[in-house]
């Protein structure tokens, strides 16, 4: 509902009101004088009673006062108290009115959510990743969804949600720590109910991974070691989207690795001629084992 709409309603209840009290001081008014003939026709007949004009006390007590003053302050009583009762209500409904004013969507529905919205969104539960803060309750959110937060640098994302949330946060998380600074504030605390590892390649006590050793022996090897080569020539995919061939992975990634079966090697070694005789490479250039 508008604010023009307000308005307009809130002028037809006080004129609504007031008549109303008018009407029932007149009704009252002739119902204490007994309907008298000198009161004039009535307006219609309802329910076998007469039913006058609302406006038809103020004649009555102008005419009919010095003959019955008690009966007539009665029924101003009553018609004063319409006053005072729509008095009242424009009150209220002008509070109201600035009270919806505050949620006119003509210029935008942006607004802050008030508790019962975040209480039904469910941002005031115990675990999740902490949004905010509301009064003195945290936000979070404990759902699948993602969450994203967009602000300029210096800002506080780090200090305000980030880090706050790895200190509470109860499961496994992996944090593309730049600066390392996550690391050096929560790394210690998470270490106390869980493995805390840090994968820096460039660190000297950084944890250490070997990407060869998740190739399979067997049926599988081949495949597995072309899985590897794909990610270490083409990480990003690049060659794909241009629809450019790639280098073949065979060429890419060779495991050097003693075997000890003098007639698998030999074979390997074989093999490994003709792959390259057939790419035109020399097999001298770095494709012997």
């Amino acid at each position: 509902m508008t604010a023009t709409k307000i308005l307009w309603g809130q002028i037809s209840i006080v004129f609504a009101v007031v008549l109303a009290t008018m009407w029932l001081a007149t009704q009252w008014t002739a119902w204490r004088l007994g309907f008298q003939p000198q009161l004039g026709t009535p307006w219609f007949e309802f329910a076998g009673g007469p039913v006058y004009v609302p406006v038809a006390f103020f004649w009555w007590w102008y005419h009919y006062d010095a003959y019955a003053p008690r009966i007539f302050l009665e029924g101003a009583g009553i018609a004063a108290s319409g006053g005072f009762a729509a008095i009242g209500i424009a009150i209220g409904m002008s509070v109201w009115r600035a009270r919806e004013a505050k949620t006119i969507t003509t210029y935008g529905s942006a607004r802050w959510a008030e508790k019962r919205e975040i209480r039904a969104a469910g941002l005031l539960g115990p675990d999740g990743v902490i949004l905010g803060r509301f009064g003195r309750d945290y936000l979070r959110h404990d759902g699948p969804e993602h969450v994203l937060c967009v602000a300029p640098t210096r800002s506080g994302k780090g200090v305000g949600l980030v880090i706050p949330t790895l200190l509470t946060w109860p499961g496994s998380a992996i944090v593309h720590d730049i600066k390392g600074e996550n690391w050096q504030l929560t790394a210690g605390w998470r270490a106390h109910f869980g493995r805390v590892l840090l994968f820096d390649p460039t660190n000297a006590l950084s944890a250490a991974y070997n990407p060869l050793l998740e190739v399979r022996r067997g049926d599988t090897e081949v495949r597995d070691v072309q899985n590897v080569a794909d990610i270490l020539v083409d990480p990003e995919g690049a060659l794909e989207r241009r629809e450019q061939p790639k280098p073949s992975p065979e060429f890419a990634l060779l495991e050097d690795e003693p075997d000890d079966d003098p007639i698998r090697a030999r074979a390997l070694n074989q093999n490994l001629r003709v792959i390259a005789r057939q790419a035109a490479l020399d097999p001298d250039d770095g494709l012997g084992l």
